[in-house]
């Protein structure tokens, strides 16, 4: 049972890493619908100026998403070897 959650886990974590690495522009509407801290108690928005360095920030989320999926599928692969290592020795 815990190597399900295990796996699901990682699942979940490989699809958000590839989520941050190569669908930013989502991730950030996400981001933006569930904080809405650019809104003034007068009901106005805010205009946020756009970074002056916008590669520099994909590049930056590109690698943490890719180490993120990386880091997952590897917690999911350890995982089920020493599953299935410990079920096949023999005690």
């Amino acid at each position: 049972m815990m190597l399900y959650l295990v796996n699901a886990l990682a699942a979940l974590s490989v699809l958000f890493g590839f989520h941050v690495a190569f669908r930013q522009k989502r991730l950030r509407a996400w981001a933006a619908r569930l904080w809405r801290c650019d809104r003034r108690s007068d009901g106005t928005v805010r205009t946020q100026t756009p970074s002056e360095d916008a590669e520099g920030v994909a590049s930056v989320f590109r690698m943490a998403g890719v180490m993120i999926m990386a880091f997952s599928f590897t917690v999911a692969a350890f995982a089920n070897l020493i599953a299935y290592y410990t079920a096949a020795s023999p005690a």
